[in-house]
């Protein structure tokens, strides 16, 4: 997002069941904080689920969508494969 404005406009997708990706690589962090927040609130007010997929990036999912895996998990098999 580059405004709050397409913030609301994500909420309105998970409102509508709909699975939302948001990438906050290039958002000073005053406002990806401010993004996640507000949409961990909007999934959280709907039984849905948040995950951080990336970096910067995170999943937003309805009540109605299974996610499976994270990053962290992934990052542990990474590292004990490594080992």
């Amino acid at each position: 997002p580059t405004s709050f404005n397409e913030a609301t406009k994500a909420a309105d997708d998970l409102r509508q069941r709909k699975a939302v990706i948001v990438n906050l690589e290039n958002v000073d962090a005053a406002m990806a904080r401010r993004v996640v927040d507000f949409l961990s609130g909007c999934a959280y007010a709907l039984d849905g689920k948040v995950k951080k997929i990336a970096l910067a990036t995170y999943l937003f999912c309805p009540h109605s969508m299974d996610v499976m895996g994270d990053l962290e998990t992934l990052q542990t098999e990474l590292e004990d494969s490594m080992s």
